[in-house]
């Protein structure tokens, strides 16, 4: 992820110079919007906090058919949301330079032919989603703008990129929705789980009628420095299950089973089968599944927790070095914890997300202590259970 970051910096500017005097000559002829092409490359949970926007596209243009462009580990999910008519995905994970350059150059070539009437950029700043819209030959192509960031004027159309709004209401923004409003709990479109999704679940889960909490202690790989510290998620799970009788799963991607190990060690001994690792264990269906009937989430800054409030499950979020303001889970049930030093929040949208902490560990998230975290999570889970509550609508599957 890093890697791409870096070549996005370097490569992209040089991309650009290069292909703007393209930008002139695009087709211009439009009678009607026909065809939208979403992009958004990276972070399910910014997937998940684009489907209000999503919306706003439909009600300025419902006879059109909307397409996401996103990454293939992305697919299941894009498709689950059951927002898009056509989900295209990039596979980045090519056997050396060459082959990823020539599927790179194939997926151009197929936005070229696909004949786009209109192209909406959700990536923050990024080269390579500004020259993916130009190569789509769309007559009219959106992004986000800032005055300290350029991208060569590749779109035909700016939005500002407002830091002082949620990113969902930055989405809704640029999809010609702005109300006024924040953005509510109800204008989120969910994964819909289905019952083999739940079987799956079944499979694995054994909580019987105790309170069921889910702890994910991973934040990506985009921002790993989200992360509060394993030895304290241990000790919430470890008390959860010895003090209130609830029964912990700990959640991560098959590369984030270390973290998950991690939280088990440091909670220590434990009634058998009350804090169980299922990283690595879920597909996205069965993820959604468990989030389903979680009685409370706590979730580090991340995709799971903006996935978990969506879906209903009350929710705790974990800040540090990046704002709340931007990220808080959007819900019926929400908490975050955010103790900031003067140095926070140190990620920026505006510089590709690239943190350079100052403390070597992040002290913004050191400050967020057991015993806050564990008060607000005794308060959520005084929420109605979830077989109670409401939980938001989703589209009937096929």
């Amino acid at each position: 992820m890093r890697a791409l970051q870096t070549v996005d910096r370097r490569l992209g500017p040089l991309a650009g110079l290069l292909l703007r005097p393209a930008a002139l000559f695009r087709r211009r002829a439009q009678s009607s919007v026909r065809r939208l092409l979403v992009i958004k490359f990276w972070g399910i949970g910014s997937l998940q906090l684009a489907t209000p926007a999503v919306h706003a596209l439909r009600l300025r243009h419902p006879q059109a058919t909307v397409t996401l462009l996103t990454l293939s580990g992305n697919r299941a999910f894009a498709e689950g949301l059951q927002v898009f008519d056509e989900v295209r995905c990039l596979d980045l994970a090519a056997h050396g330079k060459a082959a990823l350059t020539l599927r790179l150059l194939r997926m151009l070539r197929e936005l070229r032919a696909a004949r786009f009437d209109r192209v909406y950029d959700f990536e923050f700043f990024t080269w390579f989603s500004a020259l993916a819209s130009l190569a789509s030959g769309a007559p009219r192509t959106f992004g986000f703008a800032a005055p300290s960031v350029r991208r060569g004027g590749l779109h035909t159309d700016t939005v500002p990129f407002n830091r002082y709004w949620h990113v969902a209401r930055n989405f809704r923004a640029l999809a010609g929705g702005e109300s006024g409003a924040d953005i509510t709990p109800e204008e989120l479109s969910v994964f819909c789980a289905r019952p083999e999704h739940e079987e799956e679940l079944g499979q694995v889960l054994d909580a019987g009628d105790r309170a069921l909490v889910v702890i994910n202690p991973n934040a990506g790989d985009l921002a790993p420095e989200r992360r509060w510290p394993a030895e304290r998620f241990g000790a919430i799970a470890a008390r959860l299950v010895r003090e209130d009788g609830a029964h912990v799963v700990v959640t991560g991607a098959p590369s984030e089973r270390d973290k998950a190990r991690a939280v088990l060690s440091a909670a220590g001994p434990h009634p058998s089968g009350r804090i169980q690792d299922l990283s690595g264990a879920l597909s996205i269906g069965a993820l959604h599944a468990l989030l389903r009937q979680a009685h409370l989430v706590i979730s580090n800054d991340s995709g799971p927790m903006h996935l978990a409030a969506a879906q209903g499950a009350p929710t705790l979020g974990l800040f540090g070095p990046e704002t709340p303001v931007m990220y808080a889970p959007i819900g019926r049930h929400t908490r975050v914890h955010y103790a900031p030093p003067l140095c926070s929040p140190c990620i920026n949208v505006h510089d590709a997300k690239v943190l350079s902490c100052i403390h070597g560990q992040p002290e913004c998230l050191m400050r967020v202590e057991v015993e806050d975290v564990l008060t607000s999570a005794r308060a959520l889970l005084g929420v109605k259970a979830p077989s109670k509550r409401e939980v938001p609508a989703c589209a009937s599957s096929s």
